[in-house]
């Protein structure tokens, strides 16, 4: 039985990691972290039998207290004791933001694997995050599907084969516009292609996501920018 402990679950990549490790006899969830959306954190933990959560935001922790046994823990500290204590054989990390990068450094430092959804731990600690994985002999194992479908292709190859890497982008919902000027909040979330969270979309439309994801690719996969390239197609497919 493999133990993942799951931060971020509550959104799409979290929700979808709790469906696969329901149809997975092999896999239990041992623990939970979200920022502020208690109810849904509370509702994942019983429906998986988990018996310790973590919230980021103090007063949705209080609720989950109120309306839940198990245990609850809250802020910074409340996630990197929640890694400690539940001692998983994986943490997948699908923080948001740059509040992830403390709770992938705590893992790698304890030796854990880590199936990375949060960009912001290598845009902002690339080369620190793959110094610890490679001192402690952690994993780092990408989700994101350009570099998880990246990794599937080279892993297995001798450093220094392969030439180039290539990342599809979709171009957002502006791509072929010349005039952006009045463009909206709502137009910027209209993403032609994929159902994502706020905060992506967003980067999206303004193509920053995909330069987050260059810098990824960067120190994943130990590739210099100049052999890093991006492909925009609507559809984000790649033939030869």
């Amino acid at each position: 039985m493999k133990k993942v402990l799951i931060l971020g679950s509550t959104g799409s990549i979290g929700t979808q990691a709790l469906e696969v490790i329901g149809r997975s006899p092999e896999l239990q969830a041992v623990g939970l972290a979200a920022g502020s959306g208690w109810e849904t954190t509370v509702e994942q933990a019983r429906e998986h039998g988990v018996p310790v959560i973590a919230l980021a935001d103090a007063d949705a922790a209080g609720r989950a207290r109120g309306a839940w046994s198990g245990r609850v823990l809250d802020g910074e500290e409340g996630v990197r004791e929640l890694i400690l204590s539940t001692e998983p054989d994986l943490v997948l990390n699908a923080i948001v933001g740059a509040a992830g990068l403390g709770s992938t450094i705590v893992a790698l430092t304890e030796g854990i694997d880590v199936a990375l959804a949060n960009k912001e731990s290598l845009v902002l600690g690339g080369e620190l995050v793959m110094a610890l994985a490679e001192a402690t002999g952690s994993r780092l194992l990408p989700v994101d599907s350009e570099h998880s479908a990246l990794f599937q292709l080279v892993n297995g190859e001798a450093p220094g084969t392969v030439e180039r890497l290539v990342l599809t982008a979709s171009g957002g919902p502006f791509r072929g516009r010349d005039d952006l000027s009045g463009v909206t909040v709502a137009d910027a979330l209209a993403h032609p292609t994929w159902q994502m969270g706020g905060r992506i979309t967003i980067d999206s439309a303004t193509l920053m996501n995909k330069g987050f994801e260059a810098i990824e690719a960067h120190h994943l996969f130990g590739v210099g920018y100049e052999r890093i390239g991006v492909v925009v197609h609507p559809q984000s497919l790649v033939t030869r």
